[in-house]
């Protein structure tokens, strides 16, 4: 695997500049260069960047995107996202549109974005090795010779997918060992421009080198919504029932891994359910008949039990039920402890219904007589 190379943004935003192209009478600003997201020499990513030429018509700090899923729709690998205009409340409202871009793209700006954020807090973000596949690239991989592009997973999330092809049509499911690590925050807000946090440290804020205007300008410019709105595509009806079902179906997978709250409340009602069941149950057996004690002997003689394994076969239940629990294994933790339930309701009413025959019978209980018989 190639060493990755970062180059990190030279300079500060540089000073306003009014500007006139042809009939268009909108305000540019100088434009800083724009770092290549990637490995590679120390050049920069003209080609991708060229729509930018530091237009000052959109406020991006009053925006924000939402990234909802990876998703393959029309055979393209596109990344599903929200746009938010000014008073959006943390992507609560005034959302102006769900839109397509193309997974490359997407992650390329986006990781572009977060070099910019990293370096205004005096960080660095190093650029993923996932990004040397935007495009078609022919790789090798136990002696045979594949071509890889980044895409996206049937989850939901990024993948490197494998082809067959130099146009990358033909998508196989052979694993070259290579991975995605673009790690994109899907289903959260994320401002289109980030700040320096305030601090007291001198020292700290000399780190971070500044143009006098850069408080004005910055406003102005954000790579991941200015990529966003420049390659955007529209994404009609059946566009948004996908991206919805991709998103249910992420949600899906990341609540199979953790328990929801009303998930936690069942847990509890029928844990205390079972105890709960477990005393009354004791209780009616203490009010057993001998008669029944020794019959109820006999059929547990009769199958290879005894009394004395009916305290470990409990705790046995309980441990399982336990380790589900912490497994996060919802289909057995519910088999077991429902089911456990249900056992003990079952018994509960066998021996109530034993007791009144027996009572009516004029046999009378013996105290502990289901206990003491071994």
């Amino acid at each position: 695997m190639r060493a990755t190379n970062l180059l990190s943004l030279f300079g500060g935003v540089a000073a306003a500049a009014s500007l006139t192209r042809g009939d268009d009478n909108r305000i540019f600003k100088e434009q800083s260069e724009r770092a290549l997201s990637g490995s590679g020499d120390m050049s920069f990513d003209d080609d991708f960047w060229a729509y930018d030429e530091g237009s000052m018509d959109v406020v991006w700090d009053d925006y924000s995107v939402e990234p909802k899923t990876c998703m393959i729709y029309k055979n393209q690998h596109v990344i599903a996202f929200d746009l938010f205009g000014k008073g959006h409340k943390q992507c609560a409202k005034k959302k102006e549109g769900t839109y397509l871009m193309d997974v490359g793209k997407f992650a390329k700006a986006y990781v572009a974005q977060k070099q910019v954020d990293y370096k205004l807090v005096g960080n660095e973000y190093e650029a993923p090795d996932a990004l040397d596949y935007i495009e078609c690239t022919a790789v090798e991989y136990n002696d045979v010779y594949y071509y890889a592009k980044l895409g996206c997973s049937t989850t939901g999330s990024l993948k490197i997918v494998a082809y067959t092809d130099e146009y990358c049509s033909q998508a196989v499911s052979t694993n070259i060992g290579l991975y995605n690590d673009v790690k994109i925050s899907f289903n959260a807000c994320q401002s289109c421009v980030a700040w320096p946090a305030e601090t007291g440290d001198d020292d700290a804020a000399e780190e971070v080198e500044l143009d006098d205007n850069f408080e004005y300008y910055h406003a102005y410019d954000s790579k991941l919504c200015g990529a966003a709105d420049q390659f955007k595509l529209s994404c009609g009806w059946g566009c948004r029932k996908q991206a919805n079902k991709g998103l249910a179906s992420a949600n899906y997978n990341n609540m199979k891994r953790s328990w929801g709250g009303f998930e936690k409340f069942c847990l509890f009602f029928w844990s205390f359910a079972a105890v709960a069941l477990v005393w009354v149950v004791l209780k009616q057996r203490r009010m057993m008949s001998r008669e029944d004690a020794i019959v109820e002997e006999a059929a547990m003689n009769g199958v290879g039990l005894k009394k004395r394994h009916v305290f470990p076969i409990g705790l046995g239940i309980i441990f399982f039920v336990l380790f589900a629990m912490f497994m996060v294994w919802k289909k057995l933790t519910w088999l077991l402890l429902i089911g456990t339930n249900i056992g003990l309701f079952a018994h509960f009413v066998f021996l109530r219904r034993k007791a009144k025959k027996s009572g009516a019978g004029g046999d009378g209980y013996v105290k502990d007589a289901g206990l003491e018989i071994s």
